[in-house]
């Protein structure tokens, strides 16, 4: 069995890619010229060049694929404004691609979203989302969010007219083989002391290498159109932060930043990163995010898929091994 997965080089990509190789299938992993493969370090894999936002360079490196896992998109712009790249790539790619996918005739495709094309729970809301929670934010607020609430309407729109596609929504993933930090950096952050204070909200975490196989769950198992919501554990960000502090060995945050401060404090920031020259470490958006309980039940994937949660502990002991493991700490 062959598959094609796109955005193989990222963090998530890559532990696709280690899920596909532990089941036995062959890969091609879809990268542009420039891109790294040292999140690919150690697996098997037949690299093949192409881009997503070109569509001709898609029908070659599909052809014969028995599935296609689209996981390419732009995630380090989540905070910015660049509306334009996050269109291209993550809207026009996936049309691109679940273009190419029925021209090639694929059997299956699977769909990497994410938690954020749910939108967001309402302010103070401690209930988990869940696939049925409908994007409801304006596209200025969230820009990153409402790029992929788009691809998933590319990819439904793809079923209508036959293609066999499932969607994934990862929540925020820890683990190995996240070579550009993208998540990784709030474990360095507690490590050298640099949060003292926290967001009074929460997160959902989920195991990367659950992540991976949840994936090639969702190939076997999904429904046509079905979303699934690939997470793991619900906790505050200071529930989170202090379990990492644990594991490191260093002090732990004192607490979380007072609520009545979040809006002085978020249009303080939004100030200064307007006339910052370069980009401040946090923003008003990241704040004012980072105060909401942003939650998510699993039930439907452990329910349909058989999808499995490592427990948290070793999930943040894991992420910290590999870290060190690369001298990231």
């Amino acid at each position: 069995m062959l598959a094609l997965v796109t955005g193989a080089t990222g963090f998530v990509g890559a532990n696709v890619v280690e899920a596909l190789n532990q089941a036995g299938w062959q890969v091609r992993a879809l990268h542009r010229r420039s891109s790294s493969m040292a999140a690919l370090r150690g697996l098997a894999f037949e690299p093949v060049i192409g881009d997503v936002t070109e569509v001709d360079s898609l029908l070659s490196v599909m052809a014969g694929c028995d599935a296609v896992f689209h996981v390419a998109g732009v995630t380090a712009d989540y905070w910015d404004q660049n509306t334009e790249r996050l269109h291209a790539v993550n809207v026009q790619g996936t049309r691109n691609v679940v273009e190419a996918a029925l021209a090639t005739r694929v059997k299956r495709l699977v769909h990497t979203s994410s938690q954020a094309a749910l939108g967001l729970p309402n302010k103070n809301d401690t209930q988990p989302m869940d696939e049925t929670h409908r994007y409801n934010l304006p596209p200025e607020t969230y820009p990153y969010g409402y790029s992929k609430h788009l691809a998933e309407l590319e990819v439904q729109s793809a079923v209508t007219r036959g293609l066999h596609a499932i969607i994934v929504n990862p929540t925020v993933v820890l683990g190995p083989r996240d070579v550009t930090l993208t998540n990784s950096q709030i474990i360095q952050e507690v490590q050298r002391g640099r949060v003292p204070l926290v967001p009074p909200g929460g997160i959902n975490v989920v195991d990367a290498i659950d992540l991976g196989r949840g994936h090639l769950l969702a190939l076997d198992k999904g429904g046509a159109g079905e979303r699934y919501l690939l997470a793991g554990h619900n906790l505050s960000n200071l529930d989170l932060t202090r379990r990492i502090a644990k594991i490191l060995a260093v002090r732990p945050p004192r607490g979380t930043i007072p609520r009545l401060l979040i809006r002085p404090l978020s249009a303080s920031l939004d100030g200064a990163n307007r006339f910052s020259p370069r980009r401040l470490p946090l923003s008003g958006d990241v704040l004012r995010f980072g105060s909401r309980f942003i939650y998510a039940d699993n039930r439907k994937a452990v329910r349909e898929l058989g999808f499995t949660v490592t427990p948290l502990e070793k999930t943040l002991e894991r992420a910290v091994a590999w870290l060190r493991e690369v001298n990231a700490l």
